[in-house]
């Protein structure tokens, strides 16, 4: 170790190794996977983005420093609070929007983008169920 590296440095720099190994496992796997898809390769593909999955989590588990600190977990939040907000206010326009479509002209929605608002609303369930149940803890 140099005059100028610190035992903070380096855990700094090992987390920030460690994570870009995390990201780019998975990034990696999907985009293999995608590549054999297109060559006649699903169970390969698919077997490859399961390996990038376990690469993930097994370098997440089995690091020596730890990889998240609680600035990544408020960064997230505030992520996941924005993609909340955003996907709510697409939802609640766009089914409306095409609730009148379909009242107002002989226009039928896809079963594909009914199933994509279903979709939704089962997010924003799925977020409900959690909220409940962590609020239940407290």
């Amino acid at each position: 170790m140099t005059a100028t590296e610190s035992p903070a440095t380096t855990r700094l720099s090992k987390r920030r190794t460690y994570r870009r190994l995390m990201y780019g496992s998975i990034v990696g796997a999907v985009v293999l996977t995608l590549v054999l898809r297109n060559f006649g390769y699903p169970f390969v593909g698919e077997a490859v983005y399961w390996l990038g999955i376990v690469a993930f989590f097994a370098i997440w588990t089995g690091t020596d420093v730890q990889v998240m600190d609680e600035r990544d977990w408020e960064l997230e939040r505030r992520a996941t609070l924005s993609a909340f907000q955003i996907i709510g206010a697409i939802g609640v326009v766009g089914a409306s929007a095409l609730r009148l479509l379909t009242y107002l002209t002989e226009y039928t929605i896809p079963a594909e983008v009914q199933g994509a608002f279903y979709g939704f609303i089962g997010l924003f369930i799925a977020f409900g169920l959690s909220y409940l149940w962590h609020r239940s803890r407290l």
